[in-house]
């Protein structure tokens, strides 16, 4: 070897000695600097870690087990608290952060974060948007962002109560661009996907969801085991309230979104749309007790509700598949209660929420009491401030007898005989309506029992059926009618019962009128 190569061979081994000493010292240097950062990031937030490493010229960063806590700002108490297996970070670019003002990463992947938080109500959201937009001073983009086997725990802070939880969250986004702003950050992304398993979401005192999947993506959101339930028992809950409450149970199996759009409109009111929306086989199972006094509160119609979200929805069609109800109304003590099923439910319902100009349009088939065919069209216009509707049904053949597990408990009156059928008609308002009825029926009679509720109390039962017409008409091949207008609705009461006032009066109309149609 001669003398020139040695030169090269020695200039080379200095320059590779230099280069490794100058990486360890920038290595070195930038990672006291991060740690010396970490240290004093806020009084309010401590950050714990067992080791950092870091990668200058590969722009790798990894922390192991960080755990992090932020405090409140007049309370030393824990508001957030997040724990993870490991912080990976690759791709950093200091290029970008030094002459760009810019933190850009190839990838960032959360190992098992187990975050907990305690939500304070007495703080204002807005509070915590301000904080949220105060803590992006540089613009950050990244290529990649991934959460593996997350779990989140959400506390009401006052009662120390759970709130929500959720676990075995996994959650994949791309090209994530956060843009600081004077008032608020500017957050795009494109393609996402969350997964998570057993999540549980306390909606209110009395009701619980429970969902043993969830999949998010662009192209859907799929939910699966649906379980919406009061969480006290039937007597629990009628021993806690002081006014009437419904108790629910209602098992979906499962429901799907497809391609869902949200987000912010003009950065503050947010928005929620889907072309189609399904929901498969949901048991939804209602029970009231009428011995607690009413709820006098006011009941809007669905119209109202809608057109009063404090969010836009937009639910182009919402179908509901192979589902029941089954409402049962207790009002004597030593009783179950009355029964009304609805089995074999199936709707389709379009244009289901408050950016419609046209009318919201309700379409149902089911079952009633296991035997009688039922088909109802229900519309209305969220934008008519008058809350106008109009609801129409035809029922198909059943016996009166089959309601007689309903009326017999409730009202100590068995019916008899058979109606082939029945058409009606409710159009009205938040205030009054109207209605037009037919029937058909035969052999009809109204037993009305003694108190013990199995004798049939003789006098009554014969005085009331000399003022029912027997069939139809007097002809079971002919229609009778019944109608009534200026029917007041009692709006402490639901729409529900607003349809049985109307039906109510157009059946004593047709029954024990003259059953004539009008002219």
């Amino acid at each position: 070897m001669n003398l020139k190569s040695k030169k090269y061979i020695i200039w080379f081994l200095g320059a590779l000695v230099l280069v490794c000493i100058a990486g360890f010292t920038i290595n070195y240097s930038l990672k006291r600097k991060l740690e010396t950062k970490l240290k004093s990031l806020s009084e309010t937030i401590k950050i714990e870690y067992k080791d950092i490493s870091l990668n200058a010229f590969t722009g790798r960063l990894n922390v192991n087990e960080p755990h992090i806590r932020v405090y409140g700002k007049t309370t030393d108490t824990v508001n957030l608290s997040i724990t993870l297996k490991r912080l990976n970070i690759e791709g950093v670019s200091y290029w970008s952060y030094v002459f760009n003002d810019k933190i850009y990463a190839d990838k960032v992947i959360f190992e098992q974060p187990n975050i907990r938080y305690y939500h304070n109500n007495l703080v204002q959201n807005n509070t915590y948007h301000k904080r949220f937009n105060s803590s992006f001073k540089h613009k950050v983009a990244i290529q990649y962002l991934e959460i593996v086997d997350g779990k989140l725990d959400v506390y009401q802070a006052q009662n120390n109560t759970l709130a929500l939880k959720s676990n075995a969250i996994n959650f994949k986004i791309e090209d994530v661009s956060i843009a600081p702003n004077t008032t608020k950050a500017h957050i795009s992304y494109k393609n996402y996907s969350v997964n998570s398993s057993n999540v549980f979401f306390k909606i209110s005192a009395f009701e619980d969801l429970n969902l043993t999947h969830i999949n998010i993506n662009p192209e859907t959101i799929k939910l699966t085991d649906v379980k919406l339930n009061t969480s006290l028992s039937q007597n629990a809950l009628s021993n806690h309230i002081t006014t009437e409450r419904d108790h629910y149970n209602l098992n979906i199996d499962s429901i799907a979104l497809k391609y869902p759009d949200f987000g912010l409109k003009q950065d503050s009111l947010f928005y929620f749309n889907s072309p189609l929306t399904t929901i498969y086989q949901a048991n939804f199972e209602i029970f009231r007790d009428k011995l607690l006094p009413d709820d006098m509160s006011y009941k809007p119609l669905y119209s109202k509700m809608l057109r009063e979200l404090n969010f836009n929805m937009a639910l182009d069609t919402l179908q509901i598949k192979n589902s029941a109800i089954n409402y049962t109304e207790k009002v004597k003590a030593n009783t179950k209660g009355g029964e009304l099923r609805f089995s074999n439910l199936n709707a389709n319902i379009t244009n289901l929420g408050n950016t419609y100009i046209d009318k919201t349009h309700i379409d149902i088939n089911a079952i009633f009491m296991k035997h009688t065919p039922l088909h109802v069209q229900w519309n209305f216009n969220v934008n008519n401030k008058n809350d106008a509707f109009v609801f129409k049904s035809d029922i198909g053949k059943f016996h009166a007898h089959d309601l007689n597990q309903f009326m017999t408990p409730n009202l100590n009156v068995k019916l008899e005989g058979e109606v082939e059928k029945l058409y009606f008609t409710v159009s009205g308002n938040a205030i009054t309506s109207q209605i037009d009825a037919k029937l058909k029926y035969e052999d009809f009679d109204v037993v009305v029992l003694k108190k013990n509720g199995k004798e049939k109390n003789k006098l009554l039962s014969t005085v009331l059926n000399i003022f029912i017409s027997k069939d139809s008409n007097n002809d079971a091949k002919t229609f009778s009618y019944g109608s009534k207008e200026h029917i007041h609705r009692d709006r402490t009461k639901s729409i529900f019962n607003f349809i049985w006032l109307n039906l109510k009066q157009a059946l004593m109309g047709a029954i024990v009128g003259n059953g004539k149609k009008k002219p």
